[in-house]
């Protein structure tokens, strides 16, 4: 069986209606003084418990993914951008010959970049701006991207943000073009987003944005981070806290389906375990240190229990964060803790007919599917409610043990009131947990078939679910 996918929650970043609401308030209010900046965050629900591991409720606010990212830093973007005080190059102004509203915002960002200053802000969704570097050297940048080329352009739906960020504001204090303004906000997985702000008088309130993607995003983003930061700043910028790992395990333990780890030898599915005591497994692993990583070794092995845990002291996470162990030392230790929370399930138990008889869910369906993946075929049928009660007393009466999902071979399968049968002899079960029973005898199985093709004889084909 193949590896299941890891990434079904990304998340999309878009400009929300409040934010629009915000810039266009505060483009239109007199500049004022401001002293101190911080990025608004949003939550998610986590885990709830009972002591070291249940201070996510509280800490759950700081985990951004999409307001964060955007809906409190973009809003923060425009607020830092139009701040009073004094600034070089302040006295340039924008040529409006050079302002093409059609143009990639990047080619006019380009066209005017010697009428800009540019503020850096580093971002980390626990902790908001880690560091603001007020007017940098805007042609480092445009000199670094003149030497990248151009990058490729996303959709919106596409687009998918972390929790760091490297942002980049330009703009325009004075003449007929004042507040024009550019942004770029650089995620570490190498997607970033490009706006462009105008309340000048030629056209008002006009704001665009576009996605895009470099194509090696990890060494992109840490090439402008060392092209703008000195080694204090990125130190403080990488370092990884106990709150940080803190969220992703929570959340990470959160996407674990009934306490189930799943283990592969490479990239093949072997076995199944059980998840035991996820609150001190996590506070285990929250003792050892962790840096950040940008990968992990495909080859190595690894368990899946709602985020993926190497053999070799990695760990990632949904939102494509990814950690590693940051001492070799503690490598025996941290193998040691997975060893004492994952237990190898043991299977061959004998299975009851009632088992079998209540595999199926009960509920008023006379659909069924089946799938041939020989012509990659889905043909939907309906039977009669008659048949499929002889059909699961039939199967009931055969003898069954538990095995594990491994086993399953997915060549042929019939599903019916959510129950799934592979034609191999294994049933899985519609109950909690989806246990997974296997024909206890391998002579058993042409009578198994037997079952299967009288049941389907009756079906009578239909377009679509």
């Amino acid at each position: 069986m193949k590896r299941d996918e890891y990434n079904s929650f990304l998340r999309k970043v878009k400009c929300s209606d409040e934010f629009r609401s915000r810039m266009q308030q505060k483009l239109s209010s007199a500049p004022a003084e401001t002293t101190e900046y911080a990025d608004s965050v949003s939550g998610t629900d986590v885990i709830t418990a009972k002591h070291r591991f249940g201070r996510a409720a509280a800490l759950a606010a700081a985990f951004v993914i999409v307001c964060g990212a955007v809906g409190g830093g973009a809003y923060q973007l425009v607020r830092y951008n139009f701040k009073t005080g004094q600034r070089t190059g302040a006295d340039n102004q924008i040529d409006t010959d050079k302002i093409d509203r059609n143009a990639p915002i990047l080619d006019n960002m380009r066209a005017n970049k010697d009428c800009f200053t540019t503020d850096l802000v580093l971002w980390n969704g626990y902790v908001g701006n880690v560091c603001t570097l007020s007017d940098v050297d805007t042609n480092k940048f445009f000199e670094y991207m003149d030497n990248y080329g151009t990058p490729a352009d996303l959709s919106a739906d596409d687009f998918t943000s972390t929790l760091r960020a490297i942002k980049l504001y330009f703009d325009c204090k004075t003449g007929e073009m004042k507040n024009h303004c550019y942004a770029l906000e650089l995620y570490d997985n190498g997607l970033f987003i490009l706006r462009e702000n105008d309340k000048g008088h030629v056209v008002k309130d006009e704001e665009r944005e576009s996605y895009h993607i470099f194509s090696n995003g990890y060494k992109v983003f840490h090439e402008l981070l060392n092209l703008y930061a000195d080694s204090e700043t990125i130190a403080d910028f990488e370092q990884v806290t106990e709150k940080e790992i803190e969220e992703q395990l929570l959340n990470g333990f959160r996407n674990g389906i009934f306490d189930k780890a799943d283990y592969f030898v490479h990239v093949n599915r072997q076995e199944e375990y059980t998840v035991t005591d996820k609150e001190e497994f996590a506070n285990e692993l929250m003792e050892f240190e962790w840096e950040r990583a940008f990968a992990m070794n495909g080859d190595v092995n690894h368990y899946y229990l709602g985020f993926t845990a190497t053999e070799d002291g990695y760990m990632q996470f949904s939102n494509y964060m990814t950690y590693k162990l940051k001492n070799d030392s503690d490598l025996e230790a941290y193998n040691a803790v997975l060893k004492k929370h994952l237990i190898k399930k043991d299977f061959g138990e004998a299975v009851s007919e009632e088992d079998i008889l209540n595999a199926f869910k009960d509920i008023p369906e006379d659909k069924a599917q089946f799938f041939d993946k020989s012509g990659l075929k889905t043909t939907f049928c309906k039977y009669n409610e008659s048949d499929f009660e002889g059909f699961r007393e039939k199967l009931a009466s055969l003898e069954w043990e538990t095995c594990s999902k491994v086993e399953l071979e997915f060549e042929q399968v019939l599903t019916v009131k959510n129950c799934l049968i592979d034609l191999n002899g294994i049933i899985v079960s519609a109950n909690k947990d989806n246990p997974c029973y296997k024909l206890k005898n391998e002579s058993d199985k042409a009578e198994f078939r037997s079952i299967i093709d009288e049941f389907m004889e009756s079906f009578e084909e239909t377009e679509s679910e």
